[in-house]
């Protein structure tokens, strides 16, 4: 599992970014790295200190709890996909919400 996370780490902040809205150049100023080290972690060409992870998810607005739980979830990769797809909303907290209304209706 350790190594599913480092091959994912990489597409995980690109998808991040895209959600944002921001570039590869927007990333690195507002956390400090350069933009070829940005483009090497989201290459998976670069392995990423928890230091520079916490800077990335700083600006990236996700906490690290909120960045590992799809690989907390075990192996449904559509959950994972809905998690981080929910993660990644600015609507996130309606999202829920509602999610949540829709399952107490279904369950009557």
């Amino acid at each position: 599992m350790a190594q599913n996370i480092m091959d994912e780490l990489g597409n995980r902040i690109r998808e991040l970014r895209m959600g944002k809205g921001m570039t590869q150049q927007e990333l690195a100023e507002k956390s400090e790295l350069s933009l070829p080290f940005i483009n090497m972690i989201e290459n998976n060409k670069r392995n990423v200190s928890l230091e520079t992870l916490v800077k990335l998810l700083k600006v990236l607005e996700m906490s690290l709890s909120d960045f590992f739980l799809p690989y907390s979830q075990g192996n449904d990769k559509q959950m994972a996909l809905f998690l981080s797809l929910l993660q990644q909303s600015p609507d996130k907290e309606r999202l829920v919400e509602l999610f949540t209304q829709f399952l107490m209706i279904s369950d009557k």
